[in-house]
């Protein structure tokens, strides 16, 4: 009862006392009646968002922004848009479950306005990837891109407008299925659908009306034109040659200004380039320099080695020569000492052997003595 309370509150057109007799009555239909509301608070919500959209799009110039200004509320107005779009189609398969006849069908505005959140995106896209530029393309930017800011906040607007008009024809046709079950045939339920048929008559008086306008300027077939007529055609034809060539003249400034900013990337590039090559030249004269001064040390260090190589072989030679005079002059004294000295030693040595013998034969003959001594002692 308490869930009940809450829903009938929010009814003002359902009486309390018809409700409670209804409850009784038509249980099953007041489950629909809590969920029409509900639905209903969706469609509320749904048209909230669509003009907190429009107020937000319209309360700023676009043409004014800059590029960082206008990507971020293009971004800002696509993340609502894409809200809003999730919206109207949940309330859209609601109202297909409905059943109704003439029940409002969201379709065409939906795939509106999906296919206008891809070229939104493609936009968003287009301009986050932008780098920087110099001045003198930043400077052309300025000329061109109002136009295209403010184009797109038209487009916006329109586009909640459209949405908003969708979306008050299916608060329309809640709004007249609403008036309760018990007061069929109320003033409040006819003055509804007679607005809501009203509105269709229109909308078929402003298409014929249109049509009507069409073959009244243009003519039934291709045969029957008139002056006036060809005359139109050809200023139509001269405003869409004018947008044309604008458009051609817009694209023309813009590759203009893409092209001075490649030029300048070259001329940045082929500066860049020749501090390069400076540098790599310097560098080069520095290693030339260094390697002819390599060079000149090793060839000093070699024509060094082979000097001291040189002085140590003749070094060695005299050495070497030196030695073997000095070999020859010991081998020539030896000889002389050999010849002076050598009879005197012979005759020495002889002298020295008879001594020995003498010796020997006297030694001999006192131990014959010591021994014939001993006998004599013994006897």
């Amino acid at each position: 009862m308490e869930n009940l309370g809450k829903t009938i509150q929010f009814h003002d057109l359902v009486d309390l006392s018809q409700i409670a007799k209804a409850t009784l009555l038509y249980p099953k239909k007041l489950i629909i009646l809590t969920l029409m509301h509900a639905l209903e608070e969706k469609v509320d919500l749904c048209i909230a968002n669509i003009n907190s959209l429009h107020d937000a799009v319209a309360r700023t110039n676009w043409a004014q922004l800059n590029r960082q200004g206008f990507v971020f509320e293009l971004q800002q107005s696509t993340k609502k848009i894409k809200d809003i779009y999730l919206e109207m189609g949940e309330i859209n398969r609601e109202l297909k479950l409905l059943l109704e006849k003439n029940t409002p069908e969201l379709d065409s505005v939906l795939s509106e306005v999906a296919r206008e959140l891809t070229v939104l995106d493609a936009n968003i896209s287009m301009e986050q990837k932008k780098k920087l530029r110099s001045e003198l393309v930043n400077e052309k930017e300025t000329l061109e891109v109002p136009d295209l800011y403010s184009s797109l906040q038209q487009k916006l607007l329109s586009l909640a407008l459209k949405m908003r008009y969708n979306t008050d024809k299916a608060r329309n046709f809640l709004l007249a299925r609403k008036t309760p079950f018990v007061k069929k045939g109320s003033t409040a339920k006819n003055l509804l659908e007679a607005l809501q048929s009203r509105e269709e008559e229109l909308n078929e008086l402003k298409q014929k009306n249109i049509e009507l306008k069409r073959k009244t300027y243009f003519g039934t077939t291709p045969t029957d034109k008139s002056i006036s007529e060809i005359e139109v055609e050809l200023n139509e034809m001269d405003k869409k040659l004018d947008e044309t060539v604008n458009e051609t003249k817009k694209s023309l400034k813009t590759h203009f200004a893409q092209i001075n900013y490649v030029e300048g990337s070259f001329v940045q590039l082929k500066t860049r380039i020749e501090e390069i090559e400076g540098t790599h030249s310097a560098f080069t004269k520095k290693a030339i320099e260094l390697i002819r001064e390599l060079k000149k040390e090793r060839d000093f260090a070699k024509n060094l080695a082979l000097e001291i190589e040189h002085e140590t072989m003749r070094s060695r030679s005299e050495y070497t020569k030196q030695v073997l005079e000095i070999e020859d002059k010991k081998v020539a004294i030896e000889e002389r000492v050999k010849e002076k000295y050598g009879a005197e030693l012979n005759s020495l040595k002889k002298h020295l052997e008879e001594k020995n013998t003498a010796l020997k034969h006297a030694q001999k003959l006192i131990e014959q003595l010591e021994e014939e001594i001993k006998k004599v002692k013994a006897h």
